[in-house]
């Protein structure tokens, strides 16, 4: 019994590993922007946290939970993904295959 609960399969491929409920791109912008607000500034930083909530929700909206990653991917610098992504080719060495 304890051999066949080793292994956690997803019920669908769109099942995404959540940290707190949120998805790994929301939690990485929420997270620091809730903790500033918390310990720095609550006039300044609260409402660029309720500015991201909507923005990024209106942004995702049917395009599925990884969507801001691959955003990042194909448009930011290498050196800053190499935090979130480490595994991946840098995206202007990828080339399609016909």
């Amino acid at each position: 019994m304890e051999q066949r609960n080793r292994y956690k399969y997803p019920a669908t491929f769109s099942e995404q590993p959540r940290w707190v409920g949120l998805p790994r791109d929301e939690f990485i912008i929420y997270v620091p922007l809730g903790l500033l607000a918390i310990f720095v500034n609550l006039w300044i930083f609260c409402p660029t946290l309720a500015i991201a909530v909507f923005g990024i929700r209106r942004l995702k909206k049917g395009k599925g939970t990884s969507y801001l990653l691959n955003l990042a991917y194909w448009f930011l610098p290498t050196s800053i993904l190499r935090f979130f992504l480490s595994v991946l080719p840098e995206s202007f060495k990828r080339y399609w295959v016909a």
